[in-house]
C-alpha cells in the first residue's frame, strides 16, 4: 500500500468519527433542547393556573332557611330545624355541598386567625387519626371570616400544614355560609343528624372525647 493510499484511509476514518462526534452532539443538544421547552412550558401552564381565591371569588349558594343566630343563653332555637344547603369550593377549588345528604355530621366552624381554632384543629387531627368515624357520620369543615390582613393566612395553607384532610368549604368575602350557621364564635359546631336535622350547636374548644361521644349519638 502506498503512502497516499494509507493516508486517504486515515484521513477517511477521522472524517467518519468526526461526523459521528457531529450527529451525538447534535442529538444531546436536541434533548436539551426539548427538557428545557418542556420546562418551560410547564411553568408557563403553572403560571396561567388561577390561584384560589380565599375567601371564595363566587358566593356561597344557601338553599333553604338559615339557622337563627346563636344565643349566648338559653335554649338553642336551632335545635331540630333543617340544616340549609350551602354549596360552594373547597380549598382546592373542588366543588363542596353541606346539607341534608342522610348522612349524621360534625360542621366544624374555623377562622384562620383564631387562636382557639389553631389550638383546636390539631387535637381532632389527632383524634380523627386514631379513631375510625362511626358508620354514617362525616366531619366536614368550614373556612370563614377570612381576612389577607388578619394572622395565619391563607387559611388553606394553615390547614394543610396541621394535617386537616377534611373536606372543607370556603366562605366567601360575606360569610353567607357562616351566616346561615348561625353566625357561631369560632371554634363552633354544628351537629347535625342524619334526617338533616340540627341535634347541637356549641362554641369553643372541645375535648375529643366529647367530641367523639357526641359522634357516637348522632350515629344512625
Amino acid at each position: 500500500m502506498s503512502k497516499k493510499t494509507g493516508a486517504s484511509a486515515a484521513q477517511k476514518r477521522r472524517t467518519q468519527a468526526s461526523g459521528r462526534a457531529n450527529r451525538a452532539w447534535f442529538v444531546i443538544v436536541g434533548v436539551g433542547a426539548v427538557v428545557v421547552l418542556g420546562a418551560v412550558i410547564a411553568v408557563a401552564l403553572a403560571s396561567t393556573q388561577p390561584a384560589l381565591a380565599e375567601p371564595a371569588a363566587e358566593p356561597v349558594i344557601v338553599s333553604g332557611q338559615a339557622l337563627p343566630a346563636y344565643p349566648d343563653s338559653g335554649t338553642d332555637p336551632a335545635l331540630g330545624m333543617l340544616l340549609p344547603t350551602l354549596r360552594g369550593t373547597g380549598l382546592v377549588g373542588e366543588p363542596v355541598t353541606i346539607g341534608p345528604d342522610g348522612r349524621a355530621k360534625a360542621i366544624v366552624v374555623l377562622a384562620h386567625w383564631c387562636p382557639h381554632c389553631q389550638a383546636e384543629v390539631p387535637r381532632l387531627v389527632a383524634w380523627l387519626a386514631d379513631n375510625p368515624l362511626p358508620e354514617g357520620v362525616d366531619v366536614i369543615g368550614l373556612s370563614t371570616a377570612i381576612n389577607e390582613a388578619r394572622p395565619n393566612y391563607p387559611p388553606s395553607a394553615w390547614l394543610e400544614r396541621e394535617g386537616w384532610e377534611r373536606s372543607t368549604l370556603n366562605d366567601d368575602a360575606g360569610s353567607s355560609a357562616y351566616l346561615a350557621l348561625g353566625a357561631l364564635n369560632t371554634p363552633g359546631w354544628v351537629f347535625v343528624g342524619a334526617d338533616g336535622t340540627v341535634r347541637l350547636r356549641t362554641t369553643g374548644e372541645l375535648d375529643p372525647a366529647e367530641f367523639g361521644a357526641i359522634l357516637e349519638q348522632l350515629a344512625p
